[in-house]
């Protein structure tokens, strides 16, 4: 990540005044965010030390560099640890685990003034929000305490959910409020509240999803690529075809089979999605069927070889059949099978979103009469130098204006829409238009239906593709390439923690109460 972000300028020696008498005591504490945004790991307590330690140069590397500034100033290293899910109520454990760290690491400090200055990234900042909650009524929080700075890195913050309660907030309580415009996941991913996932992924990782992975990765792809472009294979690289198919089919088989079974074992009250998930393991049956029955023609060894029996052996009626019922589509999103079925998964109260709460950009709101100071980094996201941030706000803007109006099959193909480019359908298309010349009877039927699909999904495509990945980074891995949507959800999302911002620590500097430390030297 340290490679896809450019630095802050640093200021020279930030001005602070500081009026104490000595006696207060301040205590920095991090709030790790959602590290996993569903859990896909189906590990627990991943949201830990690890999550700041990452470097020496980032926030917390840097501002660790304070600690002898001031006169008592802690800045804690066994750091809270939650579950990370998206999930409400691990939100609200997370914040009583927090009470209860405070409680055992400064137990000493009970009866003393203590001034505590929070630091959350992510839904790290709701966590907070929701512990100022719990310290309002809970007795286990010492009664000289007071929180004297909230630092907000990323935070979405919602409208009904998690609300700052000022009861043991200081009067003189600073609000810093760290964001970037390019944060999808602030400005609106994070709006989707999902359901305790555990029970979904409990057994998503069982030997038989592992052995079909297996299966795939053992394919010789390039033996595979290489041979099946030459219309005149011999019999030496129509064995090697023809193996390589089989384990191809193997493998989406085993991995279909036991998705099946997975799907099947769901039971969770609050999910009422029954009926497609029956229609959705119909479909995934006919997808069985297809490739148990390709995997068996190329299991076939010494059966006649050749281009017209590669194609026969494919079962392309059988297989296309299949995607026409996956890629359904009439005229829109909102007769689109997948895209509805989608949206019906990821619904409020119906499939796995447990609520869909707007998300503002500001804590405005929630702070009241207290002081916010807000701190933008967009310009320091590697992206703003792309000059495309017209194209992301159209693309952004777009995605909040579906989700306003409650559109989620627009707002899925949005998302989408970013992976693809039109060009790449156009040409798939003009493949298929080729293929009707030379096929006839059902699979000539069933490619022109196919056809008729996929240009229906290349117009969307056409209409939504925001462009937003320069041509220099159309290399970079997908996961971190500039522009794309993982790097907005990801890269984008982490770029506050990654630096103590100057702006920063001059915030921080002026509210810790514990007095400036005249005898320190810096080494």
């Amino acid at each position: 990540m340290g490679n896809v972000i450019l630095g802050e300028p640093r200021f020279k020696k930030p001005e602070v005044v500081v009026k104490s008498d000595g006696k207060i005591t301040d205590i920095v504490m991090f709030v790790p965010g959602t590290t996993d945004p569903i859990n896909t790991k189906g590990l627990k307590h991943e949201a830990n030390k690890d999550y700041w330690r990452a470097s020496n140069e980032n926030f917390w590397g840097k501002l660790k560099e304070l600690k002898f500034q001031f006169h008592d100033l802690h800045i804690e290293d066994t750091f809270l640890s939650w579950s990370g899910d998206n999930n409400t109520e691990e939100r609200t454990i997370a914040a009583d685990r927090l009470l209860d760290l405070f409680v055992r690491v400064y137990p000493k400090y009970k009866n003393k003034e203590v001034h505590l200055h929070l630091i959350g990234h992510s839904h790290g900042g709701n966590v907070i929000n929701q512990f100022t909650n719990l310290i309002a009524t809970d007795k286990r929080f010492p009664k000289f305490w007071k929180i004297k700075s909230i630092t907000y890195l990323s935070t979405p913050f919602f409208q009904k959910k998690h609300q700052l309660n000022h009861a043991k907030v200081h009067k003189e309580c600073k609000i810093i409020n760290v964001h970037n415009e390019y944060d999808i996941t602030q400005r609106f991913v994070a709006d989707f509240t999902l359901i305790n996932l555990e029970v979904f992924l409990k057994d998503f990782h069982s030997d038989s999803f592992k052995r079909g992975m297996e299966v795939l990765a053992s394919v010789d792809k390039k033996a595979l690529q290489d041979n099946v472009v030459d219309f005149r294979m011999n019999e030496e690289e129509a064995i090697i075809i023809w193996r390589e198919m089989a384990k191809v089919f193997l493998g989406v088989n085993i991995l279909t089979n036991q998705f099946i079974k997975y799907i099947k074992s769901i039971n969770v009250a609050k999910v009422t999605l029954d009926k497609e998930r029956d229609e959705f393991v119909v479909l995934l049956k006919s997808l069985l069927k297809w490739t148990y029955d390709v995997h068996v023609n190329f299991s076939s060894i010494n059966s006649g070889y050749g281009k017209s029996k590669l194609v026969s052996n494919l079962n392309l009626t059988q297989g296309v059949a299949v995607l026409n019922i996956l890629f359904d589509i009439k005229t829109g999103v909102k007769d689109s099978y997948i895209l509805k079925l989608l949206a019906k998964v990821f619904a409020e109260s119906h499939g796995l979103t447990d609520s869909i709460d707007d998300t503002s950009w500001s804590p405005k709101k929630q702070a009241g009469s207290l002081t916010v100071v807000d701190r933008n980094i967009t310009t320091n996201d590697s992206y703003h130098s792309r000059g495309k941030k017209a194209q992301f706000e159209g693309f952004a803007t777009g995605v909040e204006g579906a989700l306003k109006r409650n559109n989620l099959e627009e707002l899925l193909m949005r998302l989408f829409s970013q992976f693809l480019v039109p060009a790449t359908l156009t040409t798939f298309n003009s493949y298929l238009d080729y293929a009707e010349y030379a096929v006839t009877g059902d699979l000539d039927a069933q490619i022109k239906i196919l056809r008729k699909n996929i240009l229906n999904y290349q117009k969307l495509v056409t209409l939504y593709h925001a462009n937003l990945v320069s041509d220099k980074d159309k290399k970079i891995d997908m996961a971190i390439r500039p522009g794309g949507v993982p790097y907005f959800a990801t890269v984008s999302h982490g770029l506050s923690h990654t630096q103590f911002w100057e702006k920063v620590e001059a915030d921080l500097r002026s509210s810790f109460s514990s007095g400036i430390n005249t005898g320190y030297k810096k080494k």
